[in-house]
């Protein structure tokens, strides 16, 4: 029994240690850096993608060399700005913050569209150190590809509303018709045609009646006078007799 007891204690003994040895690797790898290399759409278009670098753990990662195999190249490369031969990419970061991420335009799916000779999948491989010196190394994969097929949507930001207002201040100052008069009135007409043309009709109307009613309240009268003096005839009503006119 004795015998038995003591195994049983060093069973429950050996169990307690793994788990504190397990509970204090997990507090380790909660604490440390944890960088990743991946590739996401722009913040300007998910037609556009960058090559991001990015600390997601809760220390500081130092020394960080990263390497892409084969090598990013994109569809239409400037001369002296090439991906590939980024600093970030050829020599070690002196140091990623916690949460902190560095970003770099990498292509445009339209321009890769049915180009073979670029590539699609890279091999990521890192090591870094945080800051009380122990080390860290990762690999990973890059599939760029890995969104084709699929839909997305898109949303309209206060950016893409300042854009829209530069397109409309570059218009406005180009117009010919603004150049030649400085400032131009605008009519804005929220009803049909069709009622815009019987109300215009309408008014065109009742400004003639009113302009004959003017008319003939200034216009003299028709009557006139003989040699005499007395008032002649008129063509209509009655003569100064009271006969009727003939």
């Amino acid at each position: 029994m004795a015998v038995v007891a003591a195994l049983y204690a060093k069973r429950q003994w050996s169990s307690a240690r793994e788990q504190i040895s397990e509970t204090r690797r997990a507090e380790l790898e909660g604490r440390r850096p944890y960088v990743i290399v991946t590739v996401e759409p722009t913040l300007a278009s998910r037609h556009l993608f960058d090559l991001v670098v990015r600390n997601i753990g809760q220390r500081p990662a130092e020394a960080v060399s990263i390497r892409l195999d084969p090598p990013p190249v994109s569809a239409v490369e400037e001369t002296g700005f090439e991906l590939s031969k980024a600093r970030m990419l050829t020599e070690p970061v002196a140091m990623i913050a916690p949460g902190q991420e560095m970003r770099a335009f990498y292509d445009s799916h339209f321009a890769r569209n049915g180009r073979d000779d670029l590539p699609a999948s890279h091999k990521v491989s890192v090591s870094y150190q945080d800051s009380s010196g122990h080390k860290y190394m990762g690999t990973s994969v890059i599939d760029i590809d890995a969104m084709k097929g699929t839909m997305f949507t898109s949303m309209k930001t206060l950016d893409d509303i300042g854009k829209s207002l530069e397109e409309i201040q570059k218009t406005v100052s180009n117009a010919s018709v603004l150049g030649r008069l400085g400032t131009l009135e605008v009519e804005a007409s929220v009803e049909p045609r069709a009622k815009q043309q019987e109300r215009r009709a309408r008014e065109q109307d009742e400004l003639k009646s009113k302009r004959d009613q003017l008319f003939r309240r200034v216009q003299p009268n028709s009557a006139s006078t003989d040699e005499t003096g007395r008032s002649a005839p008129s063509s209509t009503g009655t003569n100064v007799t009271g006969e009727p006119a003939k």
